[in-house]
């Protein structure tokens, strides 16, 4: 491309720029006529749209500009392009927009997280935390959703997971799982996380009172079962021993002869 072409490109995107800031900044512009589009267009229209205007004010050619407030104002377009795609590509996000008269939300039309909210992001926090074996950092974590949130069984499940990996948490471990026990009475998964935790410490028959607790909960609960079986040896089902009890007192009437 000869200097003279160029410059005539770079003049053809000031002016381009400049042309749409001032629209865009001047009146309630909204997405859609941002990308030249109308409110009913489809998502491959959207999608087209973008994929000429990213192209046009890429950041690439705003970077050749030698004006730095049509930089800056080139910059600008380029974020509102994202936030532009973002919004109307995605369902949700596109009927919000529809629904609050094509305008971005206000501070007032987004509602502060509750409490609720802030406790689920941070278990995600812990989660990623204990993958990750930080167990220490995992705690401090789920200690603070606990506090946002106490009626959650599974942060305390996952608390208590965590502190058991640590020596000195042993006493917080138990209270925890204790808690989650009490929450979920159904669930398998605190009993055997309990039975685990003594099991550890080869305290074997508390552990075997948990890992039974949890089969109850869960009789095909195979990690409990494989643990009990390590406690106490394989045990029969309730008919094998039911039958054995029964052969001893009756005689058979099979095979015999008339």
């Amino acid at each position: 491309m000869s200097n003279g072409s160029q410059q005539g490109e770079l003049l053809e995107l000031e002016a381009a720029i400049n042309f749409l800031y001032d629209t865009f900044t001047g009146k309630a512009t909204n997405h859609f006529e941002l990308l030249g589009l109308s409110t009913t267009a489809t998502q491959k229209e959207i999608e087209v749209a973008y994929k000429k205007y990213s192209e046009e004010f890429s950041p690439q050619r705003i970077a050749m500009l030698t004006d730095p407030d049509t930089r800056k104002k080139g910059n600008f377009l380029i974020t509102r392009g994202k936030q532009a795609i973002e919004i109307l590509t995605d369902f949700k996000k596109r009927a919000d927009y529809e629904k609050r008269g094509f305008r971005d939300p206000s501070p007032e039309d987004i509602p502060e997280d509750t409490d609720e909210e802030k406790a689920k992001i941070i278990y995600k926090k812990a989660k990623s935390l204990k993958t990750m074996k930080d167990y220490d950092k995992a705690v401090w974590a789920l200690k603070e959703a606990i506090k946002l949130d106490p009626t959650k069984p599974a942060y305390y499940l996952m608390l208590g997971h965590c502190q058991a990996q640590s020596p000195q948490h042993k006493k917080e471990a138990e209270q925890n799982l204790l808690k989650a026990a009490e929450l979920e009475s159904w669930n398998a998964e605190p009993f055997f996380e309990l039975g685990m935790l003594f099991y550890n410490e080869r305290l074997f028959k508390r552990a075997e009172t948990f890992f039974r607790k949890a089969l109850e909960q869960e009789p095909n609960h195979h990690q409990a079962r494989i643990k009990l079986e390590a406690i106490v040896g394989p045990e029969k089902k309730f008919m094998d021993v039911a039958q054995d009890k029964l052969g001893k007192v009756l005689p058979s009437i099979f095979g015999k002869r008339k």
